[in-house]
């Protein structure tokens, strides 16, 4: 990975910027008649892009793009200038998109398309020289898109094959050495493509049929001598949540004897957990999708989990959570794992809302004294958002909370200071008074 130097912007060292352009080709790029944009003459080798703006941000929007050289097609690398004509980094370009760049590095270095193998090994290095995550687990993510250094691109191994999420042009025009790296720095038989339709849409590509299935689209994988079925091809995510692995651990020192309501369970990994590793009483999983809840029963069949131990339930969350507190039920354990409920900005309010209503139901059938592990994979809520909405939903539903810690994903998710609207995944630990 290329390393980041300490300046503020480039522009701001003219003899940086002489030393760059000394270096360049003979043709300048004139400035446009009216324009804060500078002349300047590019470097040799890529296409380029020239900002009205540079900010360090992985994300560069259409609009604060300036000017771009001839004949750049959707997903090019290019190097990337400043409104000054100097050097701000290298990204990858496509007109199409709101996101028209995706940054990859903020400095002059000379950057080419191995970039891409390099960071894939980086990242694979990551997860299994440092982390050592195969002693564990055979499924854990292995880039985490900017996390990595890959932006518009997510891997998760899953057992004998790499899923990968596209989600940009320039990761789709790069599948077959995507492939290849994975195949030759993994151990998996096979490589699926996946990426949602209004990604597609918006980036201006299609996966065929061909690029999306490499084999049988189910296995098994293992977690922590657990069990757990996944569906490769149409699975949420990439087939499997493995950014909750470390959190399905920690509630098993909290469930030991626990009655305990798994809400929005998917394949059901807290309620396994809490009955095969953390002692359980009973698990009720409860999930608005019939195949998840279909997926979470034989899950627990795997894990040999009987019958009685483990019922998961076809149902509406919020309808369930009302129906129990009429009911009169009430619980020594609560997780609340919601899909994600805020997708884009005008959502926000809305999301925010259901987040609030779903919360202050889920405290109405804890028990006093017992925990609500609440989670939101939300990314424009962040923490202090999340906290302060918790906080009103306390007071709507007349109960007190305490919070006993804030965890996130595992390490194998980890965040860029250039975009650390990363940190997506809070789950909070409270105990309900």
């Amino acid at each position: 990975m290329q390393r980041r130097d300490n300046r503020h912007y480039v522009s701001h060292h003219p003899r940086r910027a002489q030393r760059i352009i000394a270096g360049a080709a003979d043709e300048s790029v004139p400035a446009p008649s009216g324009s804060r944009l500078k002349a300047f003459t590019p470097r040799p080798g890529l296409g380029w892009v020239q900002l009205r703006n540079a900010v360090f941000s992985t994300s560069i929007f259409k609009k604060m793009v300036g000017k771009t050289s001839h004949g750049l097609s959707a997903g090019e690398l290019v190097t990337v200038y400043d409104r000054d004509g100097v050097i701000f980094g290298a990204g990858l370009f496509n007109p199409q998109s709101q996101i028209a760049l995706r940054m990859v590095s903020f400095n002059e270095a000379e950057i080419t398309e191995s970039f891409l193998e390099q960071r894939l090994a980086l990242a694979v290095e990551l997860r299994r020289q440092t982390l050592k995550l195969d002693t564990t687990t055979n499924a854990y993510r292995v880039a985490h898109a900017e996390g990595d250094g890959l932006p518009g691109l997510i891997v998760d191994r899953l057992g004998d094959a790499a899923v990968v999420e596209i989600f940009s042009m320039a990761m789709f025009k790069r599948i077959g050495r995507i492939k290849q790296t994975l195949l030759e720095l993994l151990p998996v038989t096979r490589v699926i493509f996946r990426s949602d339709e209004h990604i597609q849409r918006a980036e201006g590509f299609l996966l065929r049929q061909d690029d999306i299935r490499d084999g049988q689209t189910r296995g098994v994988v293992e977690e922590n001598n657990l069990r757990f079925e996944v569906d490769l091809a149409a699975g949420h995510k990439t087939g499997f949540f493995c950014d909750q692995r470390d959190n399905r651990l920690a509630l098993t020192r909290l469930t030991t004897d626990a009655r305990m309501l798994d809400v929005c369970c998917y394949s059901g990994g807290f309620g396994i957990y809490a009955a095969a590793i953390g002692n359980a009483r009973h698990i009720t999983a409860v999930d608005l999708d019939e195949n998840a809840v279909a997926l979470a029963k034989r899950n627990a069949h795997l894990n040999r989990i009987p019958a009685g131990k483990y019922q998961s339930v076809h149902a509406d969350g919020f309808a369930y959570l009302r129906q129990m507190k009429l009911n009169g039920q009430a619980y020594d354990v609560v997780v609340l794992d919601p899909p994600k409920l805020i997708a884009a900005r005008e959502e926000f309010a809305e999301g925010r809302k259901s987040y609030f209503d779903f919360n202050k139901l889920a405290m109405g059938v804890v028990k006093p004294g017992g925990m609500l592990v609440t989670c939101s994979c939300s990314g424009l809520m962040d923490i202090a958002e999340f906290q302060n909405m918790l906080r009103g939903a306390a007071r709507s539903a007349r109960r007190r909370l305490q919070i006993l810690g804030t965890t996130g994903p595992g390490q194998d998710h980890p965040v860029m200071t250039e975009y650390l609207e990363g940190q997506y995944l809070k789950c909070l630990w409270c105990r309900v008074l």
